[in-house]
């Protein structure tokens, strides 16, 4: 019975192959021509302003023979991807057979069977789009491979072409980039690792996930052994074998943007455009500002000393576009290529702050809205547990204060009372509102002082919110594909909404200008107060410390910029210059960036009004130092004589 069912699905097959030889032979062998088997379509990269700043082409891959890649990389590619290479002419019957009656139990188009021949078909030719046009002209140009090359040819070719993640294409270049090795040296752990990646180059990159990687290079190893591919010696030392990523680029001298082009690269993958038959190329427009990648390159060269392991990243985005104009990952790219900007997850300190005091002014909050700023003991849990919060070096004013001069001094104690009077979840819905996804948020008291991990992206945003006056950002890496003839294939359009209002975001840009001045100090400093000498400029901001991290965003109607600096490996931050090298490298960038282009600030919306009034009390009388404050009308505060 079991033969008979296994008779029919090669026979089903079969005919299905036949009926594409017919249909599809008879047109394309007039009018297509197989391409070279060595072709690789290109990949242009293009900054904002239209300057080509890195290609992916066959030339960014080094070709090598058969002979000059391990037997143990062989063995384990057929192993994983099929099995019978060597016994079939591109099609595996059964496993197709197999695959027709799985996808029409299932209704979809989930389960493959694609052969060594038919995969490299595709990354030749083709795109990787499910549908059964793509399908039929895969099977077509899988027929024409296998009648004009050898077996040796075909998988030399697919070794040479294959995808494995990080902008790296080909077995030589893999093998450099993850072990410094030539790809004749692999051993056999190291063959498994990289047989591993094809299958979802994001998902089980040894960087990005290693243990993911662990698990399909050990599936691999155990079908090389049932394959007799390996022997039971084999198999055990290469499951023990000590494996040790390098991750070095072999061809990224040139790429000055290397972590935003990896960021690119994987959006880049979800169009579907890669390899089309009909495109002889991709040009990708990105939103990669050259200039100001180049200064912030040059700010964290200056700022962070050569000799420390301490790490750094920067996100900047147009607030008014959401084009992300650079992103930074790390010190250096050769070294990691984790990106901790868009994927690290640190405490924000009080960089949330911002969010809390913005809900409140939604609350009816008021720039004078005062609380005492003194030792707190805070009762939660109905009075079962007791929370201590303390300001930096505990110092406290020891009289009520405004929100002003809560922002400006970073005060803790002020931040907690207005986060616990408008209830602890209100800080959370607000992150979430403006664009922040994280799930570790939870309804506590320390969450007003950054008690939570945020990534430096989503935050970065979150204050693009403000700077926009409001409107709803989402950053933005592509913003044209076209082909090297310039047809355009996808384009992006901007649908934002308006989230916040826009007068509440007008106070709190004013608001957040407290900490770079240094007349709002009282028994606290305001916190830009190290950088202030160094500013020219107009901007809004807010830092954060704690023991693990320092953060520092500001903006003005054209830029946000975020910069977060710590360890890796968690260790305190315990001299000041540690504590400021954020600051120091964020206030580098804007102002190098701005002594290039103009710096803009906001105009006053028709629903507030400016108020002299001490800052720091509230006050309207003409003791102590006095400025300009804005208030929704309505709102405003009046003082009695």
């Amino acid at each position: 019975m079991v033969k008979n069912y296994r008779k029919l699905i090669i026979l089903f097959s079969t005919l299905i192959i036949i009926v594409i030889i017919i249909s599809y032979s008879r047109y394309y062998i007039k009018h297509d021509q197989l391409p070279d088997i060595s072709d690789l379509n290109t990949i242009e990269f293009y900054s904002i302003d239209g300057q080509k700043y890195f290609e992916l082409n066959n030339k960014t891959s080094t070709y090598v023979k058969l002979e000059e890649i391990s037997d143990y990389l062989k063995k384990a590619i057929i192993a994983v991807e099929d099995r019978h290479f060597y016994e079939h002419h591109g099609f595996d019957y059964l496993r197709i057979g197999k695959a027709i009656l799985d996808n029409l139990k299932t209704l979809s188009r989930r389960y493959g069977a694609s052969t060594i021949t038919q995969q490299y078909a595709r990354n030749l030719y083709l795109t990787h789009e499910k549908s059964w046009e793509r399908k039929l002209r895969e099977a077509y140009y899988t027929i024409l491979l296998e009648m004009n090359y050898s077996k040796d040819d075909i998988l030399e070719g697919y070794l040479n072409t294959i995808y494995f993640g990080h902008g790296v294409y080909g077995i030589h270049d893999a093998s450099i980039f993850y072990f410094n090795k030539q790809p004749n040296d692999l051993t056999l752990g190291e063959a498994a690792v990289l047989a591993a990646i094809p299958k979802g180059p994001t998902y089980y990159s040894p960087l990005k996930d290693y243990e993911r990687n662990k698990e399909r290079k050990e599936l691999i190893l155990k079908l090389m052994l049932e394959q007799g591919k390996i022997t039971e010696t084999e198999y055990r030392d290469a499951l023990n074998e000590d494996i040790k990523i390098i991750g070095k680029h072999p061809k990224n001298v040139n790429n000055i943007a290397p972590y935003f082009l990896d960021i690119v690269i994987k959006e880049l993958e979800s169009y579907n455009l890669l390899n089309n038959p009909y495109i002889n190329g991709l040009k990708v427009y990105t939103t990669l500002d050259l200039t100001l990648n180049e200064i912030s390159l040059k700010a964290i060269n200056t700022i962070y000393p050569s000799s420390s392991l301490i790490e750094t990243s920067v996100f900047a985005i147009d607030p008014q576009t959401g084009y992300v104009k650079t992103v930074i990952g790390g010190r250096d790219y050769q070294v990691s290529q984790f990106n901790r900007a868009i994927n690290g997850y640190r405490h924000p300190g009080s960089t949330i702050k911002p969010l809390l005091y913005y809900a409140a002014l939604e609350h009816g909050f008021t720039p004078t809205t005062t609380f005492k700023s003194e030792p707190t003991t805070f009762y939660i849990n109905k009075g079962k547990e007791k929370y201590e919060p303390t300001n930096f070096q505990n110092i406290y004013a020891y009289r009520d204060v405004t929100m002003a001069y809560a922002l400006a001094v970073s005060d803790n104690i002020y931040a907690i009372k207005t986060h616990l009077f408008l209830g602890e979840s209100t800080l959370i819905k607000m992150a979430k509102r403006m664009g922040i996804n994280t799930t570790n948020m939870k309804p506590v008291p320390s969450l007003a002082l950054g008690a939570t991990e945020i990534k430096l992206s989503e935050l970065t945003t979150a204050y693009a919110y403000f700077a926009s006056m409001g409107k709803q950002v989402a950053p933005v890496y592509i913003t044209k594909i076209t082909d090297l003839n310039d047809e355009v294939l996808y384009e992006y359009k901007n649908t934002s909404k308006q989230i916040l209002n826009r007068d509440l975001c007008f106070i709190m840009n004013e608001l957040l200008r407290g900490m770079f001045d240094p007349y709002m100090s009282y028994n606290q400093s305001v916190t830009g107060l190290s950088i202030i000498p160094q500013l020219t400029h107009t901007y809004a901001g807010k830092s954060g410390t704690t023991d693990y991290d320092t953060t520092m965003i500001g903006y003005n109607p054209e830029l946000v910029v975020g910069v977060w600096t710590g360890y890796d490996e968690l260790i305190p931050l315990t001299t000041v210059s540690e504590r400021n090298y954020a600051k120091r490298v964020w206030a580098k960038i804007m102002e190098d960036y701005f002594s290039i282009y103009e710096a803009t600030w906001y105009k006053p919306t028709k629903n507030v009004s400016p108020v002299i009034v001490n800052p720091i009390t509230g006050e309207m009388n003409n003791k102590g130092y006095h400025k300009v404050l804005y208030f929704l009308k309505g709102t405003e505060p009046y003082y009695y004589y």
